[in-house]
């Protein structure tokens, strides 16, 4: 009786696990890309005025050249966007309205924006 119960329960979660596998490709039934696109990631932080944009940080604190606060820069979905930017720290000046390459590295510019 006891192998009897742990066949089924082998069976059952082999089935159970063969059907989210069949799911993968289109998502059905889960939430999976949703919650790609929701994350972001920091690249840097940078003082946010405009005229101050090659201002960059790995860490939070203070623009040198006015003292306010420096807010993080995020790689973030299209949806969300305010500009394309080189994902490199030493590149956070580099900014464009249209998606492209960086100039300086030639690496893909990201959808990004400013969070306070």
């Amino acid at each position: 009786m006891l192998k009897n119960t742990i066949i089924v329960s082998i069976l059952g979660l082999a089935l159970g696990l063969s059907a989210c596998q069949g799911k993968k490709d289109s998502h059905e039934g889960h939430d999976h890309a949703k919650k790609e696109m929701s994350e972001e990631k920091l690249v840097y932080y940078t003082c946010p005025m405009e005229s101050h944009k090659h201002i960059q940080s790995a860490e939070p604190g203070k623009c040198p050249e006015c003292g306010m606060k420096l807010v993080a820069g995020v790689i973030t979905s299209e949806s969300q966007k305010e500009y394309y930017g080189c994902p490199m720290l030493i590149h956070s000046h580099v900014r464009s309205e249209k998606p492209g390459k960086c100039d300086e590295c030639g690496m893909k510019l990201m959808p990004m924006r400013l969070v306070n």
